[in-house]
Formats: structure tokens, C-alpha cells, sequence
């Protein structure tokens, strides 16, 4: 109601009778559940300087984060969003610090903004993205982490990645009591160990390391091993659910998963009929796919992201409820498919099979299937056009993702039907797609890339 209150005089207020609003029944039957491609038009006003669209609150920055159909979306920041952030981050610190005393002590790590990222204005010349990590904090907050931080917030302000890689390697080697390590990818924390000096052991230049936290369900799950045997002893925190439009969820040691962040945002979850139920009204072993509503000016907003109930009152992130390949945070839609390399196929002559599929590997990377060897350029133009979502480039430039490779494949089309139904279609239910999100295309069609 607070929400709703602050903003019935706002252009998206008005246009759904926000100020008419005075129960959660009213609200979840009026207001639509939207999506990114929904809210752009008001957020396209927003970006270019409009007051008033989605909040009455002052927009502050933008950040941005790989959209489906668009090549990105801006999702806008308040001082009200940061608050909400801030409280959930809150509540998981207060936990870790008082769980584990020893993190009061030595210094931390934190990795919050993609590093080398090349400052930007929206056509209305707000800044998308804050000057340092330490910006997506309330004040009171920056001032705490801020004599914690063994890497400088100006440090991730440096546009260039591989300069700003060997800075924070820098930094970090110099730093004997780092305790606290919060990166999002677990493959980002190995990467960044693999440029140690050979014959350095991570636990020789930080004894004192007691914890790391990142993502460690879905598709993180399977880099995580790997952390752990670089680690031996570190304790490994699952991060819990935190999107770039809010936090679903936080870590709570001793909870068998992360617990759904309730006082940040209004949370709410949808059941396989589409039907929305609050936090305490969630059955163990159900799946629900997030919705939410924020400070920032997101009403009834569709997350995309499915999580289950583990226990009462504990709920794990399972995946995307659409249909995105995420080998390590690159989120490749669909759509984003859909759109890519049916163009770049006709811009090369290519009118056959063309499918791309996601491959594990050192590092994992996606393979271009074609039924015939493309033509000079195919392969590089796909990739480009992939590259201009943000998470993926971001992957790619960090090396967490490898280049996209081509693998020729003859009787594609039969061989894809076989690998369909091996999988458990039936063979009269299968469509042409031009992204699969399983892994192991590649030998379901007889070929190797």
C-alpha cells in the first residue's frame, strides 16, 4: 500500500487506478503481471529524461542487464530500490556476522557491477550503472564496507577489462587477512585464480579466507566443485536469488535453502494456473515463478525465474520458466535466437538446418549445427550479434564463456528428430527451433566441437 500510495500520481499509477487500490486481492486483479517488452515504452520515457513515468521518486541510474527481445533492458534505480536492496543484504549480513564472528575481522572482496564496463548516459544523460560498487549501498552502509574492501571501489570503475582484472589480482595478493569473498559466478572466482603466479596456492597468500559467496544452483551447481577443491576448507555460501530488479531471496545459515526476502520487495508467486500466492501460502515441493513489485517503479513484474519450496519457508532457484541457455550467467534466450541466426543465415545463403546448442567444456561454449559447412563470415557474424546482449558479451570478455564454434551435421534434420525423441518428445510434437538449452547436442548428433 505504501508502494501504491507513493506512486498514484505517476503516469503508470494513473493509467491502473492505483490510488483506487485498498486490498492485495484488488491489486492482483487490476494490475496486470508484465514483462520487460511490456514496461518499455514507460521506461523508454524514463530513459529519455521523463519524470513521473513509473515512481515519483527521483530516478538516480540505470542499470542493464540482457533482455529477450530487446538488446537490453534498463531497469531503473531509486532510493527507495536501493533500501530495498539494501535491507535484504542487510538481513544476510547480520546473519553471516553474527554466525560466523570471524568476518567481523580482515577484509573483504566484493564483486557487485560487471568489471571494465565502459561508462554510459541514457539519452536523457542519466548514468547507467554507479561509479563503484559501493553505490548499490545506503550511505550508512558504504561507510561500513568501505573500511572492509581489499580492493578499491575505484578499481572496478577501470574500463578496461584486462587491466582492471590484474589490478584486483593485484590487490587481492597483497591482501594476507581477505575473509570474505562475494562474487557472483563461481567460474569468476576460478578464472581470476587460474592468472595467480605459478605454484601459488589461494590459501598461502589468505589464510584467513573463511568464506565465499556465489551462485550455487541451476547451472552454477556444476563450477562449484571445482571452487571448493582451489578452496579446501572454505566455507562456499549459496547467494540465494538476486535478480538486477530485486532480491527474491538470502542465505541464512543452518536453512536448508536461501528464505524469500519479504521485507525488501512485495513478492509474489505464481502456481502452474497462473494463480499468485503470497510467501506463507506456499506448499513444500511446489514450483512458482516470481513476481514482483519494487521501489523502483516494477509493478507486478514477471522475474521469469523459477524457484521451489524446499521447506517451509525456504526456496531454491531451479532456472528460467522461459526458455534461456545459462551454461555461466550469459542468459541466451530464445527469442534472442530467433532473431540472430534466422538474419545472419539469409545474409550468408544459408537456407538449411541451423541450430545453436550449449556445450560444456574448458571453458563451456555454444556450437553453431549446420547441415552444411557455412559460408566465410556465418559463423563470426552470429557471434557478434549474440555478443550485443550484455551478459553474454560480458562472459565472453570475461573468458567465463568460449567462442562459438560451427560443427557440420549430416541428415540434420533426422538426427535432431532422433535427439528430440530421445529426450522424451514425441516425434509428431517436435518444432524447428534455432536454440536448445540441453547440453550434449553435439553427440546426440554425431558430431564433436
Amino acid at each position: 500500500m505504501a508502494l501504491l500510495g507513493a506512486n498514484a500520481r505517476t503516469a503508470y499509477g494513473q493509467a491502473h487506478g492505483f490510488e483506487s487500490i485498498t486490498s492485495i486481492a484488488a491489486f492482483q486483479e487490476r494490475i496486470p503481471v508484465v514483462d520487460y517488452e511490456q514496461l518499455e515504452p514507460w521506461i523508454n520515457r524514463i530513459l529519455h529524461g521523463e519524470e513521473g513515468v513509473l515512481t515519483a521518486e527521483p530516478v538516480l541510474a540505470f542499470e542493464r542487464s540482457s533482455g529477450s527481445s530487446s538488446a537490453a533492458k534498463y531497469i531503473p534505480y531509486t532510493a527507495s530500490l536501493l533500501d530495498e536492496f539494501c535491507r535484504a543484504v542487510g538481513a544476510w549480513m547480520y546473519d553471516l556476522l553474527t554466525r560466523r564472528p570471524r568476518l567481523r575481522g580482515g577484509a573483504h572482496y566484493w564483486s557487485i557491477s560487471p568489471m571494465g564496463r565502459a561508462s554510459e548516459l541514457t539519452p536523457g544523460g542519466l548514468p547507467v550503472g554507479f561509479a563503484t560498487d559501493a553505490g548499490y549501498l545506503a550511505p550508512r552502509d558504504q561507510k561500513f564496507l568501505s573500511r572492509l574492501l581489499a580492493v578499491p571501489g575505484s578499481v572496478a570503475a577501470t574500463q578496461d577489462l584486462e587491466a582492471c582484472r590484474r589490478a584486483t589480482l593485484d590487490h587481492l595478493m597483497k591482501c594476507s587477512d581477505l575473509r570474505f569473498i562475494s562474487v557472483w559466478s563461481p567460474s569468476f572466482l576460478t578464472l581470476l585464480l587460474d592468472r595467480l603466479p605459478s605454484g601459488t596456492a589461494p590459501l598461502d597468500l589468505w589464510p584467513e579466507l573463511e568464506l565465499v559467496s556465489c551462485w550455487t544452483s541451476a547451472s552454477s551447481a556444476r563450477f562449484v566443485p571445482e571452487l571448493s577443491r582451489r578452496l579446501p576448507g572454505v566455507e562456499i555460501q549459496g547467494k540465494g536469488l538476486l535478480a538486477t530488479e530485486g532480491v527474491v531471496s538470502f542465505p541464512v545459515i543452518g536453512s536448508p535453502a536461501p528464505v524469500p526476502a519479504i521485507t525488501a520487495h512485495f513478492l509474489e508467486f505464481l502456481d502452474d494456473d497462473g494463480v499468485p500466492h503470497l510467501a506463507d501460502d506456499l506448499e513444500v515441493g511446489g514450483r512458482y515463478r516470481v513476481v514482483i513489485t519494487t521501489g523502483g517503479g516494477l509493478t507486478r513484474y514477471d522475474l521469469a525465474d523459477l524457484v521451489e519450496v524446499v521447506a517451509n519457508g525456504a526456496i531454491e532457484f531451479v532456472g528460467k520458466a522461459d526458455t534461456v541457455s545459462d551454461l555461466c550467467g550469459e542468459k541466451l534466450s530464445a527469442d534472442r535466437a530467433d532473431r540472430v541466426v534466422p538474419e545472419a543465415c539469409s545474409q550468408h545463403g544459408h537456407d538449411g538446418f541451423a541450430m545453436l546448442a550449449p556445450e560444456l567444456g574448458e571453458p563451456p561454449h555454444y556450437v553453431l549445427l549446420l547441415d552444411r559447412p557455412p559460408a566465410p563470415g556465418l559463423v563470426e557474424d552470429v557471434e557478434s550479434a549474440l555478443r550485443h546482449g550484455s551478459d553474454y558479451d560480458y562472459c565472453r570478455r570475461l573468458g567465463q564463456l568460449g567462442g562459438l564454434r560451427a560443427a557440420v551435421v549430416p541428415d540434420a534434420d533426422e538426427r535432431f528428430l532422433d535427439g528430440c525423441v530421445a529426450l522424451g518428445q514425441r516425434a509428431g510434437d517436435v518444432k524447428s527451433v534455432y536454440l536448445r538449452k540441453e547440453t550434449g547436442w553435439c553427440e546426440r548428433m554425431g558430431v564433436v566441437a
